[in-house]
């Protein structure tokens, strides 16, 4: 149940958009960093570098998110909101592979694997559910585009050796 003078539309623009767009770029820009790490030096620097890369997109996150609150729906506290479900989302997205890798080890590589995967597919669905995009759409954008940043990391982090 929705409070008093919240609209579905209010509700997505303060709340769903932000947080979503949060969830995507945490789950699709910080497996490069955190891959990369993992295969050129060790799963606890990897990790590491993988929450170094959550905090810096969770506040690239939340200044766009404060950024896109033109006034038209919210007041003036409402930038903040957007700032921290889009901060909040993109720091929880990448510190979750994160905080698996410093596991170490083959066990933390594949626990980093696993926790990317679900997350790609769990924002895919989101995406599709509460933006109403189409379901391909919605995989090539998001489960693509963040394999494709993963393995691009990993292939980056190989050339450590050479």
């Amino acid at each position: 149940m929705r409070p008093r003078g919240q609209t579905r539309t209010t509700l997505r623009y303060r709340v769903s958009e932000p947080a979503l767009a949060g969830l995507t770029a945490g789950a699709v820009v910080v497996p490069a960093p955190l891959f990369a790490a993992a295969v050129a030096v060790d799963g606890w620097t990897a990790g590491l570098v993988g929450l170094a890369a959550a905090v810096g997109i969770a506040v690239h996150a939340a200044l766009a998110a404060a950024r896109d609150d033109e006034g038209a729906l919210s007041v003036g506290s409402e930038q903040i909101r957007r700032a921290a479900f889009g901060g909040g989302g993109a720091f929880l997205a990448g510190a979750l592979p994160s905080l698996s890798m410093l596991v170490g080890g083959t066990v933390g590589y594949v626990l980093a694997v696993s926790v990317v995967a679900v997350e790609l597919g769990v924002v895919a669905g989101l995406r599709v559910r509460l933006v109403g995009r189409d379901v391909t759409e919605a995989a090539v954008r998001v489960v693509l585009g963040g394999a494709l940043a993963a393995a691009l990391g990993a292939g980056l982090g190989s050339l450590a050796g050479l």
